[in-house]
């Protein structure tokens, strides 16, 4: 789907969450296939499109559940297929993106790129409306907030070459330049200084703790470590904000909870032979049986074990680790184990002893925040930083060699752009498709 059609599905999503008020108002509506932004007019429609950018965004993080008879993946589930999921299940997109053997046209990539695309367009234009009729309100900060994640995740998941098209309220689409890696989590920085700021206006320590960690993510993937730490530094290691879902409807359940314990398509990491998950404690249950297509070994991660258990999107816990890989780049091993201790320690886990030279230290973090931050769409930024900050090789870090399911591993260590995004005249593919 092009640009323009991400943009007007979006804004027709947020306006029948709007009408959605009064059930009258949605056969009213003159054209569903082009719902003009102008009409979302008022400050009293705000909390709705809020809701509708939260719905999009959670789509497009955590997935859902049935829609349309079939599952609907995020960037979590497709993500973790690095080495924390294995596939379970026959559907030849997702094993090739598990066999890191991924075009611009599967199908599975095609729709990922249009539900985060979506929900970052219409988290743009929801922080577009409360800067009209709320500016400086808790839900405008918090709209910035969730377009600066989404930026972020563009960085982390995609290729070089991310167009960021937007449509104005006289229903102009202005196509966006293609950014790098860098530039979109530049972007981002950009996005959570102005949350920061507008939270402290405010006074809400939530909406500051939430972009202060958007913020530090988005330096470590800089390699801005000091910046990142610093950032970080005031967030209590208690704060918490995770993305809700819900029973109301399948497309609100937890997509991950959907593809393990409604269609057994994914199977946990313990499965794996090699990698930090291997053998590892996780809060998991192997099943003594096959995963849906009826070979693979079927392990059940728990951390999603209801169609209504939230995803955490930021939380102190990642402001921890970014500190304790701050004090790892600093050379100050001693003072990066006292933090992974300290949460190692606020859950009954005995502490980490110094594995003595910097290369094992930097196998200690990696592995500590692999767990602390299984299935938050963390895992494939921090592959990607392993061999582009910290010189490892791709196959050192990367699943490699012979794929279960028959052949090697493909070379992939990103995602193409959606070869949908081709409609952009502005586009010409993938700038480069480097970690």
């Amino acid at each position: 789907m092009s640009s323009s059609a991400f943009a007007r599905v979006a804004l027709l999503a947020a306006a029948l969450l709007i009408a959605g008020c009064n059930p009258d108002t949605v056969l009213d509506v003159p054209d569903p296939d082009v719902v003009r932004p102008g009409t979302l007019t008022g400050k009293s429609a705000l909390p709705a499109l809020r809701n509708g950018v939260l719905g999009s965004f959670q789509v497009a993080y955590s997935g859902g559940g049935d829609l349309q008879n079939g599952g609907h993946e995020g960037i979590i589930q497709l993500a973790a297929l690095t080495d924390e999921f294995i596939n379970a299940e026959t559907f030849s997109d997702r094993i090739n993106l598990d066999a890191r053997r991924v075009t611009a046209a599967n199908g599975t990539m095609v729709a990922l790129f249009l539900d985060l695309s979506r929900a970052r367009a219409a988290a743009s234009t929801a922080a577009r409306k409360y800067a009209q009729f709320d500016p400086g309100a808790a839900g405008h900060a918090e709209m910035i907030a969730i377009d600066g994640f989404s930026h972020v995740l563009f960085g982390e998941h995609y290729c070089s070459g991310v167009p960021f098209s937007t449509i104005t309220d006289d229903e102009q689409l202005v196509y966006g330049d293609p950014q790098t890696r860098d530039q979109m989590f530049q972007t981002a920085i950009a996005k959570f200084d102005s949350v920061i700021t507008m939270a402290r206006a405010i006074n809400s320590t939530q909406l500051e703790s939430l972009a202060r960690v958007g913020k530090g993510r988005a330096l470590v993937n800089l390699a801005r470590w000091t910046e990142a730490s610093a950032a970080v530094a005031p967030v209590a290691t208690s704060f918490s904000y995770a993305i809700e879902a819900s029973s109301n409807s399948a497309r609100q359940n937890n997509g991950i909870w959907h593809y393990f314990f409604n269609s057994a398509s994914f199977s946990g990491p313990i499965a794996k032979e090699v990698g930090p998950f291997a053998g590892g404690d996780l809060d998991a249950e192997d099943t003594g049986g096959p995963g849906f297509d009826g070979e693979t070994p079927f392990i059940v991660a728990l951390k999603y074990a209801e169609a209504t258990t939230p995803t955490v999107l930021a939380n102190g816990i990642e402001a921890r680790l970014i500190e304790s890989e701050g004090a790892l780049r600093a050379g100050q091993g001693a003072a990066m184990l006292t933090t992974l201790n300290g949460l190692r320690g606020s859950v009954g886990l005995d502490p980490l002893a110094d594995p003595g030279t910097q290369l094992s230290r930097e196998d200690a973090l990696f592995k500590e925040r692999a767990y602390w931050l299984y299935l938050t769409g963390h895992r494939l930024g921090d592959l990607r930083r392993q061999v582009r900050q910290y010189a490892r090789t791709v196959a050192s870090v990367y699943p490699s060699g012979s794929y279960f399911k028959g052949g090697t591993y493909g070379t992939d260590v990103v995602f193409p752009v959606s070869a949908d995004e081709r409609n952009n005249p502005k586009f010409q593919g993938c700038i480069d498709r480097t970690p």
